[in-house]
């Protein structure tokens, strides 16, 4: 009985995962999960608008996230409210950054506003153009350009 060459080799890789079971790893050897990887960052992130984003568990009342993830995240500012607070904040409620630094979370720097307070406050930093329109934040010319 003559084998194939295709046939030893699928023979022979049967043999050695029943012989050397390995743990799976990723693509490029980068199995290493949580604390134990090399990149892990305690659980925190930037988020895409400056703020620190803490890893929590999904059944956490502030936590969102992809929902294939086993875990989600939650704003750091928003939980260290409500830790000092002792209560969940509100719909209605917006913690806001007295120094306008997204990642100063110090107690000192944080108070709690209703979302209309908030917006007014930003909206008076702003200010209004002559005709009583609010001021763009960004001209069209500091927009970033489309790669060529």
């Amino acid at each position: 009985m003559s084998l194939t060459r295709i046939e030893i080799s699928r023979r022979y890789r049967a043999r050695q995962k029943i012989l050397n079971p390995r743990p799976p790893q990723g693509k490029h050897g980068n199995h290493a999960k949580g604390s134990r990887n090399g990149r892990w960052n305690s659980g925190a992130l930037r988020s895409s608008h400056g703020y620190i984003l803490v890893r929590v568990p999904k059944t956490h009342h502030r936590a969102f996230g992809p929902a294939r993830c086993s875990h989600g995240y939650a704003y750091e500012h928003d939980l260290i409210m409500e830790a000092h607070t002792g209560r969940p904040l509100l719909d209605s409620e917006i913690v806001h950054h007295k120094n306008h630094n997204k990642t100063d979370n110090r107690i000192e720097n944080l108070e709690i506003q209703t979302k209309s307070a908030h917006m007014k406050h930003h909206d008076m930093l702003r200010g209004r153009d002559d005709l009583g329109r609010f001021k763009r934040t960004k001209t069209i010319s500091q927009w970033p350009q489309p790669l060529t």
